[in-house]
């Protein structure tokens, strides 16, 4: 993280901070996500031989496409007068670590063998949430290696149920001796 993204996520977070703060996340991640598929438009926001007009007109047809409230349309205009609009993705990640520390949630990265329903992914929070005591946010991913289970990473702890795993340790058991 750079200090500037930081410095730039933090202002935003203080701004937004109790009530719109999740409003905040979903409207940044989806400029962003705009930015990402019109390559053309992230060039000419963030060029600042463009006129700062002609790059503000373009936020605002943007802002109304996606229907951004006025404090995310102030913040973007001040990135793109600024000419930090290049920061875009680290001030969206940084914030969102931000928020989510502010609202006491963890992210786990959750690997299955197999491809896991609303109710089966619920059940792997709850029981992270119970293990750490905090609110769980997952990012869920299928791995066939695993021939079955799961792994979770939660920080720097990793929770291996895989039979994958199991498969190995019994390996281990039996050429050690």
């Amino acid at each position: 993280m750079s200090v500037a993204a930081t410095r730039y996520a933090k202002a935003l977070l203080d701004v937004l901070y109790p009530a719109r703060a999740e409003m905040g996340r979903e409207q940044l991640m989806k400029f962003a996500a705009v930015l990402t598929q019109q390559v053309e438009g992230r060039l000419v926001l963030e060029n600042p031989t463009v006129s700062t007009e002609k790059r503000t007109e373009l936020l605002n047809k943007i802002g109304d496409a996606l229907g951004l409230d006025v404090p995310i349309r102030n913040f973007l205009g001040l990135l793109v007068e600024r000419n930090r609009l290049d920061l875009l993705d680290e001030i969206v990640s940084t914030y969102e670590t931000l928020l989510d520390e502010k609202l006491g949630v963890i992210r786990a990265r959750v690997t299955s063998a197999l491809e896991l329903d609303s109710s089966q992914q619920a059940e792997v929070a709850a029981r992270l949430q119970a293990l750490t005591g905090k609110k769980v946010r997952m990012e869920v991913s299928v791995d066939p290696s695993l021939i079955g289970g799961l792994v979770a990473q939660v920080g720097s702890t990793i929770y291996d149920g895989s039979i994958r795993q199991q498969l190995q340790t019994f390996r281990n058991s039996l050429t050690q001796d």
